[in-house]
Protein backbone atom coordinates (compact mmCIF):
# COMPACT_ATOMS: atom_id res chain seq x y z
CA UNK A 1 0.00 0.00 0.00
CA UNK A 2 2.80 2.36 0.93
CA UNK A 3 4.67 1.70 -2.28
CA UNK A 4 1.47 2.32 -4.25
CA UNK A 5 0.93 5.69 -2.55
CA UNK A 6 4.56 6.56 -3.18
CA UNK A 7 4.11 5.74 -6.85
CA UNK A 8 1.01 7.90 -7.12
CA UNK A 9 2.80 10.78 -5.35
CA UNK A 10 5.81 10.44 -7.67
CA UNK A 11 3.54 10.46 -10.72
CA UNK A 12 1.83 13.60 -9.40
CA UNK A 13 5.19 15.33 -8.98
CA UNK A 14 6.26 14.35 -12.48
CA UNK A 15 3.02 15.62 -13.99
CA UNK A 16 3.22 18.87 -12.02
CA UNK A 17 6.83 19.42 -13.02
CA UNK A 18 6.01 18.63 -16.65
CA UNK A 19 3.15 21.12 -16.69
CA UNK A 20 5.25 23.80 -15.02
CA UNK A 21 8.01 23.37 -17.57
CA UNK A 22 5.51 24.03 -20.35
CA UNK A 23 5.00 27.61 -19.17
CA UNK A 24 7.26 30.51 -20.05
CA UNK A 25 7.84 33.93 -18.51
CA UNK A 26 7.82 37.54 -19.68
CA UNK A 27 9.91 39.83 -17.51
CA UNK A 28 10.85 43.48 -17.59
CA UNK A 29 11.22 46.74 -15.70
CA UNK A 30 8.94 49.78 -15.92
CA UNK A 31 10.64 53.17 -15.57
CA UNK A 32 9.94 55.23 -13.54
CA UNK A 33 8.68 52.86 -10.83
CA UNK A 34 5.74 53.69 -8.61
CA UNK A 35 3.58 55.10 -11.43
CA UNK A 36 0.70 52.68 -10.91
CA UNK A 37 1.50 50.96 -14.20
CA UNK A 38 -0.41 47.90 -15.34
CA UNK A 39 0.97 45.22 -17.67
CA UNK A 40 -1.59 43.25 -19.67
CA UNK A 41 -1.00 40.16 -21.82
CA UNK A 42 -3.40 39.86 -24.76
CA UNK A 43 -4.15 37.43 -27.57
CA UNK A 44 -6.39 38.29 -30.52
CA UNK A 45 -7.36 41.53 -28.81
CA UNK A 46 -8.55 39.76 -25.64
CA UNK A 47 -6.90 40.49 -22.27
CA UNK A 48 -5.73 37.26 -20.60
CA UNK A 49 -3.95 38.46 -17.48
CA UNK A 50 -2.86 41.73 -15.88
CA UNK A 51 -0.17 42.43 -13.31
CA UNK A 52 1.50 45.41 -11.63
CA UNK A 53 5.25 46.02 -11.41
CA UNK A 54 7.03 46.23 -8.09
CA UNK A 55 6.49 49.76 -6.73
CA UNK A 56 10.10 49.97 -5.52
CA UNK A 57 12.08 48.96 -8.63
CA UNK A 58 9.42 48.58 -11.37
CA UNK A 59 10.24 44.91 -12.01
CA UNK A 60 7.52 42.50 -13.13
CA UNK A 61 7.04 38.94 -14.38
CA UNK A 62 4.13 37.25 -16.13
CA UNK A 63 3.87 33.46 -16.44
CA UNK A 64 2.13 32.37 -19.64
CA UNK A 65 1.59 29.33 -21.78
CA UNK A 66 3.81 29.14 -24.88
CA UNK A 67 2.58 31.30 -27.74
CA UNK A 68 2.51 34.82 -29.20
CA UNK A 69 1.17 37.71 -27.13
CA UNK A 70 0.66 41.46 -27.33
CA UNK A 71 1.86 43.13 -24.13
CA UNK A 72 0.27 46.48 -23.20
CA UNK A 73 1.86 48.72 -20.56
CA UNK A 74 -0.21 51.63 -19.27
CA UNK A 75 -0.14 54.08 -16.37
CA UNK A 76 -2.40 56.94 -15.19
CA UNK A 77 0.44 59.42 -15.72
CA UNK A 78 1.19 58.29 -19.29
CA UNK A 79 -0.89 59.74 -22.16
CA UNK A 80 -0.86 56.54 -24.21
CA UNK A 81 -0.10 52.89 -23.48
CA UNK A 82 2.95 51.16 -24.89
CA UNK A 83 2.21 48.01 -26.86
CA UNK A 84 4.75 45.30 -27.65
CA UNK A 85 3.33 43.24 -30.49
CA UNK A 86 4.02 39.56 -31.22
CA UNK A 87 6.03 38.80 -28.07
CA UNK A 88 6.99 35.12 -28.14
CA UNK A 89 6.78 32.96 -25.01
CA UNK A 90 8.72 29.68 -25.16
CA UNK A 91 8.46 26.71 -22.77
CA UNK A 92 10.70 27.09 -19.74
CA UNK A 93 12.29 30.32 -21.03
CA UNK A 94 12.11 34.00 -20.06
CA UNK A 95 11.42 36.68 -22.65
CA UNK A 96 13.02 39.93 -21.49
CA UNK A 97 11.29 43.20 -22.35
CA UNK A 98 14.09 45.01 -20.53
CA UNK A 99 13.63 48.72 -19.68
CA UNK A 100 10.17 50.12 -20.48
CA UNK A 101 10.05 53.91 -20.26
CA UNK A 102 6.68 55.58 -19.81
CA UNK A 103 6.04 59.22 -20.55
CA UNK A 104 5.51 60.88 -17.18
CA UNK A 105 3.56 63.92 -18.29
CA UNK A 106 0.89 64.77 -20.81
CA UNK A 107 1.90 67.24 -23.47
CA UNK A 108 0.05 69.85 -25.48
CA UNK A 109 0.73 68.80 -29.08
CA UNK A 110 -2.00 67.47 -31.38
CA UNK A 111 -1.89 65.21 -34.46
CA UNK A 112 -5.03 65.21 -36.56
CA UNK A 113 -6.11 64.46 -40.10
CA UNK A 114 -8.39 62.55 -42.43
CA UNK A 115 -8.09 59.15 -44.09
CA UNK A 116 -9.80 57.98 -47.24
CA UNK A 117 -11.55 55.57 -47.45
CA UNK A 118 -13.50 56.36 -44.32
CA UNK A 119 -15.40 53.74 -42.36
CA UNK A 120 -15.27 51.61 -39.26
CA UNK A 121 -12.61 49.29 -40.73
CA UNK A 122 -10.18 52.14 -41.41
CA UNK A 123 -7.82 52.82 -38.52
CA UNK A 124 -4.81 54.88 -37.58
CA UNK A 125 -2.01 53.90 -35.20
CA UNK A 126 0.35 56.24 -33.34
CA UNK A 127 3.91 55.05 -32.69
CA UNK A 128 6.77 56.63 -30.77
CA UNK A 129 10.30 55.21 -30.81
CA UNK A 130 8.99 52.32 -32.89
CA UNK A 131 6.40 51.30 -30.29
CA UNK A 132 2.64 51.57 -30.53
CA UNK A 133 1.23 54.24 -28.23
CA UNK A 134 -2.42 54.34 -29.33
CA UNK A 135 -4.76 53.24 -32.11
CA UNK A 136 -8.26 54.26 -33.13
CA UNK A 137 -10.79 53.83 -35.94
CA UNK A 138 -11.60 56.95 -37.94
CA UNK A 139 -15.01 58.54 -37.73
CA UNK A 140 -17.64 58.47 -40.48
CA UNK A 141 -15.82 61.23 -42.36
CA UNK A 142 -12.42 59.54 -41.99
CA UNK A 143 -11.15 61.94 -39.36
CA UNK A 144 -8.87 61.16 -36.41
CA UNK A 145 -7.30 63.18 -33.60
CA UNK A 146 -4.54 62.40 -31.08
CA UNK A 147 -4.25 64.98 -28.28
CA UNK A 148 -2.06 65.67 -25.23
CA UNK A 149 1.11 64.55 -27.00
CA UNK A 150 4.55 65.41 -25.71
CA UNK A 151 6.84 67.21 -28.18
CA UNK A 152 8.81 64.76 -30.30
CA UNK A 153 8.79 62.55 -33.38
CA UNK A 154 5.92 60.17 -34.04
CA UNK A 155 4.90 57.79 -36.79
CA UNK A 156 1.33 57.61 -38.02
CA UNK A 157 0.25 54.36 -39.68
CA UNK A 158 -3.02 54.19 -41.61
CA UNK A 159 -4.67 51.05 -42.89
CA UNK A 160 -7.88 49.45 -44.12
CA UNK A 161 -8.74 45.99 -45.47
CA UNK A 162 -7.79 45.56 -49.16
CA UNK A 163 -5.76 48.79 -49.12
CA UNK A 164 -1.99 49.25 -48.87
CA UNK A 165 -0.85 50.33 -45.41
CA UNK A 166 0.69 53.78 -45.33
CA UNK A 167 2.91 55.52 -42.81
CA UNK A 168 4.61 58.87 -42.28
CA UNK A 169 6.93 60.27 -39.59
CA UNK A 170 6.10 63.67 -38.08
CA UNK A 171 7.86 65.91 -35.58
CA UNK A 172 5.66 68.12 -33.42
CA UNK A 173 6.52 70.88 -30.96
CA UNK A 174 4.77 71.82 -27.73
CA UNK A 175 1.30 73.31 -28.30
CA UNK A 176 1.52 72.59 -32.04
CA UNK A 177 -1.38 71.11 -34.00
CA UNK A 178 -0.24 69.19 -37.09
CA UNK A 179 -2.50 67.82 -39.79
CA UNK A 180 -1.67 64.72 -41.83
CA UNK A 181 -4.08 63.29 -44.40
CA UNK A 182 -3.93 59.89 -46.09
CA UNK A 183 -5.40 58.65 -49.36
CA UNK A 184 -4.96 54.89 -49.14
CA UNK A 185 -4.32 52.99 -52.37
CA UNK A 186 -6.40 49.99 -53.34
CA UNK A 187 -4.32 46.83 -53.76
CA UNK A 188 -4.77 45.52 -57.30
CA UNK A 189 -2.59 43.99 -59.99
CA UNK A 190 -0.50 46.53 -61.91
CA UNK A 191 2.68 46.10 -63.93
CA UNK A 192 5.79 47.11 -62.02
CA UNK A 193 3.99 47.60 -58.68
CA UNK A 194 5.38 46.02 -55.51
CA UNK A 195 2.68 46.51 -52.86
CA UNK A 196 4.81 45.03 -50.08
CA UNK A 197 7.56 47.59 -50.67
CA UNK A 198 5.05 50.30 -51.62
CA UNK A 199 6.89 51.17 -54.84
CA UNK A 200 6.66 51.20 -58.62
CA UNK A 201 9.79 49.90 -60.32
CA UNK A 202 10.33 49.69 -64.07
CA UNK A 203 13.27 49.18 -66.41
CA UNK A 204 13.73 51.51 -69.37
CA UNK A 205 15.63 50.21 -72.39
CA UNK A 206 17.54 52.36 -74.87
CA UNK A 207 19.37 51.36 -78.04
CA UNK A 208 22.19 53.43 -79.56
CA UNK A 209 21.54 55.09 -82.93
CA UNK A 210 22.87 53.36 -86.01
CA UNK A 211 25.13 56.29 -86.81
CA UNK A 212 26.70 58.86 -84.48
CA UNK A 213 29.87 60.92 -84.20
CA UNK A 214 31.54 58.79 -81.51
CA UNK A 215 31.01 56.21 -78.74
CA UNK A 216 30.31 58.85 -76.08
CA UNK A 217 27.44 60.34 -78.07
CA UNK A 218 26.10 56.88 -78.88
CA UNK A 219 26.00 55.99 -75.21
CA UNK A 220 24.37 59.29 -74.17
CA UNK A 221 21.66 58.93 -76.80
CA UNK A 222 21.00 55.34 -75.72
CA UNK A 223 20.75 56.51 -72.10
CA UNK A 224 18.25 59.23 -73.01
CA UNK A 225 16.18 56.68 -74.89
CA UNK A 226 16.24 54.36 -71.84
CA UNK A 227 15.07 57.17 -69.55
CA UNK A 228 12.26 58.09 -71.94
CA UNK A 229 11.20 54.45 -72.14
CA UNK A 230 11.28 54.16 -68.35
CA UNK A 231 9.17 57.30 -67.92
CA UNK A 232 6.56 55.92 -70.34
CA UNK A 233 6.41 52.70 -68.33
CA UNK A 234 6.04 54.65 -65.07
CA UNK A 235 3.10 56.59 -66.51
CA UNK A 236 1.48 53.35 -67.67
CA UNK A 237 2.00 51.66 -64.29
CA UNK A 238 0.77 54.68 -62.30
CA UNK A 239 -2.33 54.96 -64.48
CA UNK A 240 -3.31 51.45 -63.38
CA UNK A 241 -3.20 52.34 -59.67
CA UNK A 242 -6.61 52.50 -58.01
CA UNK A 243 -7.89 54.54 -55.07
CA UNK A 244 -10.93 52.29 -54.75
CA UNK A 245 -12.36 49.08 -56.25
CA UNK A 246 -13.84 50.96 -59.21
CA UNK A 247 -11.83 54.16 -59.32
CA UNK A 248 -8.46 54.64 -61.00
CA UNK A 249 -6.38 57.81 -61.12
CA UNK A 250 -7.96 58.96 -64.37
CA UNK A 251 -11.42 59.04 -62.83
CA UNK A 252 -10.10 60.35 -59.48
CA UNK A 253 -8.41 63.40 -61.02
CA UNK A 254 -10.72 63.77 -63.97
CA UNK A 255 -9.76 63.40 -67.61
CA UNK A 256 -8.79 67.04 -67.95
CA UNK A 257 -6.22 67.03 -65.15
CA UNK A 258 -5.00 63.45 -65.40
CA UNK A 259 -2.09 63.94 -67.82
CA UNK A 260 -0.69 67.00 -66.01
CA UNK A 261 -0.97 65.44 -62.56
CA UNK A 262 0.52 62.09 -63.51
CA UNK A 263 3.43 63.76 -65.29
CA UNK A 264 4.05 65.87 -62.22
CA UNK A 265 4.09 62.77 -60.02
CA UNK A 266 6.56 60.74 -62.11
CA UNK A 267 9.09 63.59 -62.11
CA UNK A 268 9.96 62.42 -58.60
CA UNK A 269 11.44 59.12 -59.78
CA UNK A 270 14.88 57.91 -58.75
CA UNK A 271 17.41 56.04 -60.84
CA UNK A 272 18.26 52.95 -58.79
CA UNK A 273 20.23 50.92 -61.33
CA UNK A 274 21.96 51.26 -64.69
CA UNK A 275 23.62 48.71 -66.98
CA UNK A 276 25.20 48.60 -70.43
CA UNK A 277 24.81 45.34 -72.32
CA UNK A 278 25.97 44.00 -75.68
CA UNK A 279 25.72 46.30 -78.64
CA UNK A 280 25.66 49.42 -76.47
CA UNK A 281 22.13 48.78 -75.15
CA UNK A 282 21.41 50.72 -71.94
CA UNK A 283 19.04 49.52 -69.21
CA UNK A 284 17.99 51.92 -66.45
CA UNK A 285 15.90 50.98 -63.39
CA UNK A 286 13.53 53.72 -62.22
CA UNK A 287 11.64 53.74 -58.94
CA UNK A 288 8.75 55.75 -57.50
CA UNK A 289 7.26 55.52 -53.99
CA UNK A 290 3.56 54.74 -53.70
CA UNK A 291 3.35 55.02 -49.91
CA UNK A 292 5.38 56.79 -47.26
CA UNK A 293 7.20 60.13 -47.65
CA UNK A 294 6.95 61.49 -51.19
CA UNK A 295 4.57 58.71 -52.20
CA UNK A 296 1.58 58.85 -54.51
CA UNK A 297 -0.72 58.79 -51.50
CA UNK A 298 0.74 62.14 -50.36
CA UNK A 299 0.47 63.56 -53.85
CA UNK A 300 -3.22 62.66 -54.12
CA UNK A 301 -4.14 64.75 -51.07
CA UNK A 302 -2.25 67.86 -52.14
Amino acid sequence: MGSRLFGIFTLFLLLTTSCTKQDGTIAGTVVPPGTGARITAMQNGKALTTTSPNARDGAFTIVLAPGMYDISVSAPSSPFPLTFSAVRVEPGKTTDLSRIELASQKGSAVLTGRISPAGSTTSVTLLAEGRERAAMPVDREGRFRFTELSAGTYTLQAGAPEYAQDAVALTVADSQTMTQNFQLLYVSAADGVDWVAGKIRVTGIGLPPAASANATIRREMARRAALADGERKLVKAAAEIKVGPGQNLRSYWGEKNFTERIQGFIRGYKVVGERETEGGRIEIDLELPLTGPGGLSRYLFE
